[in-house]
């Protein structure tokens, strides 16, 4: 970023509110600088509103799709799909730089001047810059797993990440900041929000909205992503000490896991499935492989038989307000049980993980794997909660972070004439900086 106005619109002059009093029924209200309790709470609506959607379109780069041949034009994805990069075509969706930015914006002017806000009480005003503090790190913590190395402790602190904004100065010029740097940064933004967070959990309509529980996952996540299994494990349990609901999906399909309605909701913020990839192709051969189509009850209300073509299934998972989703409790027991399997625990890793099964299986298929994972030792069991990561969370943006954080394992894609392969450990699993961030930035390279 030469100037950070350069990239982002300007927030100090003038400020678009929404109402939220229902759930994502965003409105422009006004256009005025904040400066009561409900101009910053209003500011901060915008803020979650404005997350960009790169999850969902990352699916692209994943095993868990093929393109649907049968579609006219497919410019838009084809590039992504195959790991070009370089020279792409004008027509290639690109993935979000400018926007996360933007909203570190807003959350930043929270940060500085929310406590100064009127016609408000102290706790409400703490609320909203805890939550502040939280959406900015998630929007760093999304950036550097996007377009920064993935973290190993022994590289970390030299290890190329993104530039770090952590104060409105339209003057300044920013670096990128070392892996490391920006992990450190995320921590810290998270145990400054908790400690002014007041509300333990927000009802099913405001659970767009970080509460301390949503905190809890979110430092859950990022610990898991470090390397740091005993930590990561600590604070899944603490979710679930307080909200250890699952979806049973073994006997009533009618509500989906993911849904902002599931009891499974922890924060509903994020568009996590891409409308492109529901529409542009099936699922990927690995991914119809890895269910028992007649006993997972997630294989009927994830995917259906394709109208195109015989044999191939396409996404039913869809994009829309209800299925935004963040984080979810079902997450919490598979980081439970992956923490626990690395760290030798492998009862407790069984435990959990055959906890999330039970939800999701009919019940004799279920018994039958009971004892399959009985058996399993400790690589084999690692093994099967990364596929049970990738049968739960199947298009909703974790598959690309999980393979980039374990074993950035080799994927072949072929469209048409063409075909490419991702090789285990490739520099194509960090996106380059866009192109208008060089060409902004002089101090941005690739």
């Amino acid at each position: 970023m030469k100037k950070l106005n350069i990239y982002i619109a300007l927030l100090l002059a003038v400020v678009s509110f929404s109402a939220c009093d229902n759930y994502l029924d965003v409105k422009p209200k006004d256009r005025l600088i904040p400066t009561t309790t409900d101009d910053f709470r209003a500011l901060l609506t915008s803020a979650y509103n404005g997350i960009p959607a790169d999850k969902g379109r990352i699916a692209f780069r994943t095993d868990e799709v093929k393109l649907n041949e049968t579609k006219y034009d497919l410019t838009e994805v084809q590039d992504i799909y195959l790991w070009n990069d370089v020279n792409q075509s004008s027509n290639t969706l690109g993935f979000s730089w400018q926007q996360y930015y933007k909203m570190i914006m807003y959350a930043n002017h929270i940060i500085d001047a929310g406590a100064d806000a009127t016609e408000g009480s102290s706790e409400e005003i703490d609320q909203i810059v805890g939550e502040a503090y939280l959406l900015r790190a998630l929007m760093h913590f999304n950036l550097v797993n996007l377009y920064g190395l993935p973290y190993n402790s022994a590289t970390a602190n030299t290890d190329k990440g993104v530039p770090l904004s952590l104060k409105i100065d339209t003057e300044a010029e920013y670096f990128a900041s070392s892996v490391g740097e920006v992990y450190t940064q995320i921590v810290s933004d998270i145990t400054d929000g908790i400690a002014k967070l007041n509300i333990e959990t927000y009802e099913t309509g405001l659970n767009y909205r970080f509460s301390k529980l949503a905190a809890l996952a979110f430092q859950s996540r990022v610990y898991l992503y470090m390397g740091d299994f005993e930590n990561a494990r600590k604070f899944a349990l603490e979710v679930l000490k307080v909200k250890a609901d699952l979806q049973d999906i073994s006997v009533d399909t009618s509500v989906l896991p993911y849904a902002y309605t599931s009891v499974e909701s922890i924060l509903a913020l994020e568009d996590v499935i891409s409308s492109m990839v529901e529409n542009a192709s099936f699922i990927s051969d690995n991914m119809k492989a890895a269910f028992n189509h007649d006993n997972d009850n997630r294989f009927r209300m994830y995917f259906k038989d394709s109208d195109d073509v015989a044999g191939e299934f396409i996404i039913t998972k869809e994009h829309q307000s209800t299925t935004k989703c963040t984080f979810r409790t079902s997450e919490m027991y598979l980081t439970i049980a992956e923490c626990a399997a690395k760290l030798d625990d492998l009862d407790q890793a069984r435990n959990y993980l055959n906890q999330l099964k039970a939800k999701r299986l009919l019940t004799d298929f279920y018994n039958t794997e009971v004892t399959r994972i009985a058996g399993l030792n400790k690589a084999e069991l690692i093994a099967e909660i990364a596929n049970e990561r990738y049968r739960e969370f199947a298009f909703e943006g974790h598959r690309w972070f999980d393979l980039r954080r374990t074993t950035q394992e080799p994927i072949d894609h072929a469209y048409k004439t063409e075909s490419a392969t991702l090789n285990q450990g490739d520099p194509r699993y960090t996106l380059r900086y866009p192109d208008e961030a060089i060409n902004n930035n002089p101090n941005l390279s690739n």
